[in-house]
């Protein structure tokens, strides 16, 4: 079993392959379909992190090892007609977009694909799942390019990494 710690400063950037990595989606109560996708950029480890599990394995411990990831989210919206406004290419800050908020904490109605996504770190030793969920989705009255409305979504990642050899 593998525990988490924080990263130390002496880390190295561990290589990783894709396996999975989807489109999660989900309807809101206002009729819209969020698209949500979790895209992993960079993993970290203690630079001795293989002479760690090593040292574990042969002992039958747990190990704690210090990682942590780097990683961004994608988000867009498919919105119904009444939905849409005046298109705009004005790009706008945080603070404005929070000010502007129409429609708060908006209802999942429907969770129409959730699924993990699964990636193999450093050269098949590990595996690690990464679920993105959205926790608070807004609605604001500005508009892209397109007249689409601007989603402020908050989301957390759950993320399980396991040993291949556990």
């Amino acid at each position: 079993m593998i525990e988490r710690v924080e990263v130390p400063r002496d880390f190295i950037f561990v290589d990783f392959k894709v396996k999975r990595e989807e489109w999660n989606k989900y309807k809101l109560e206002d009729g819209s379909i969020l698209k949500i996708k979790f895209v992993l950029i960079n993993v970290l480890m203690e630079k001795d992190f293989e002479e760690k599990i090593k040292a574990a394995r042969e002992k039958k411990e747990r190990v704690k090892l210090g990682f942590g990831i780097q990683s961004k989210n994608v988000v867009g919206v498919e919105v119904p007609h009444e939905l849409r406004g005046n298109p705009s290419t004005k790009i706008y800050t945080l603070d404005e977009l929070r000010a502007a908020i129409v429609k708060e904490d908006l209802e999942i109605t429907e969770v129409i694909t959730q699924r993990w996504n699964i990636y193999e770190l450093a050269d098949g030793m590990f595996e690690m799942k990464v679920r993105n969920s959205p926790i608070n989705i807004s609605r604001t009255n500005k508009f892209d390019i397109y007249g689409i409305p601007i989603y402020l979504v908050d989301s957390t990642a759950d993320i399980k990494i396991k040993a291949k050899f556990e």
